[in-house]
C-alpha cells in the first residue's frame, strides 16, 4: 500500500508540474523553481519530487544541467518525420557534437556566400546585426537575432539546401538559451556578446569584400570560438 501511495504521490505532483508549466507559460530552457519551494507548493517530500521531474525527463519534457537546475525541454519528435537532423541538444556533450557538425555546413556556406551575395543578402546580414546590438541588454540573450543573422547567410548561397539547414534547426542553432547559460555578472555576459558581434562583423566584412576563403576562415574561427565557451561555460558550471 505504501509503494502505491507513492506512486499515486509522483502522478500527483508529475501532473501538477505539466498544468505549472502551461498555466506558467514555460517554455523551452525556462527553468523551474527550485525543489525545495516544489516540495512546499505540492506538499510532498524531496523523494516524490525527484521521482516526478524523473518521470518527466524520461518523457523529454525537462532536462537537468549539472549545478543549475531543471529545464523546461521540448518532448521528443517522433521517429520516421521528413527531417534529416538531430533533435535537439539536451546536454553540453550534445551542443559540442552539434557546433563540430555545424562547421562542416557553415564554412562552406560562408565561402559561397561571399562569392554569390547580392545587395540585399548584406542588407539583411545587417539587419540581423543591428538586431543583435538592441538585444544585448535583455534576456533573449540576442538568440534570434543570432540565428538570423546565420539564415541571411544562408539566403546569400542561393542554395536552398543551406537555408533549410538553418530552418529546420530552429532554436537548436543557437542554443545558449535553452541550455540556461548563465554568467557571473552583467560584465560577463555583455563580453561574451560583445565578442559574438565581433566575430559576426568579421564573417560579413569578408562576405561584403567578396573574400571567400577569408570568410571560411572567418566562420571557422567563429563556430570554434562558441565550441570553446560552451565548454568553459559548462566546466565552470560543474565545480
Amino acid at each position: 500500500m505504501a509503494e502505491i501511495e507513492a506512486l499515486r504521490l509522483t502522478d500527483r505532483v508529475k501532473n501538477g508540474l505539466v498544468r505549472m508549466i502551461a498555466e506558467d507559460g514555460l517554455q523551452p530552457g525556462d527553468k523551474l523553481p527550485p525543489s525545495d519551494r516544489l516540495c512546499e507548493q505540492f506538499s510532498v517530500s524531496r523523494t516524490v519530487v525527484r521521482e516526478a521531474i524523473a518521470s518527466l525527463k524520461a518523457e523529454g519534457r525537462l532536462r537537468s544541467l549539472r549545478g543549475s537546475g531543471v529545464y523546461v525541454s521540448e518532448p521528443p519528435k517522433p521517429m520516421g518525420g521528413s527531417t534529416m537532423f538531430m533533435e535537439a541538444p539536451q546536454d553540453i556533450g550534445d551542443v559540442l557534437d552539434f557546433m563540430e557538425f555545424r562547421m562542416s555546413v557553415e564554412i562552406e556556406a560562408a565561402g559561397l556566400a561571399a562569392e554569390r551575395r547580392t545587395e540585399t543578402n548584406l542588407l539583411r546580414m545587417e539587419q540581423a546585426m543591428s538586431q543583435f546590438a538592441r538585444h544585448l541588454e535583455d534576456n533573449t540573450m540576442a538568440t534570434d537575432a543570432d540565428r538570423s543573422f546565420h539564415r541571411a547567410i544562408a539566403d546569400a548561397t542561393n542554395n536552398a539546401r543551406f537555408r533549410l539547414f538553418v530552418d529546420e534547426m530552429g532554436e537548436r542553432l543557437i542554443p545558449r538559451r535553452a541550455l540556461g547559460a548563465s554568467f557571473t555578472d552583467e560584465k560577463d555576459k555583455s563580453d561574451f556578446l560583445d565578442t559574438i558581434q565581433a566575430e559576426h562583423r568579421r564573417i560579413f566584412d569578408a562576405i561584403s569584400d567578396r573574400q571567400a576563403n577569408e570568410a571560411r576562415v572567418a566562420m571557422r574561427h567563429h563556430l570554434e570560438g562558441g565550441r570553446r565557451r560552451y565548454r568553459e561555460w559548462s566546466l565552470a558550471h560543474e565545480r
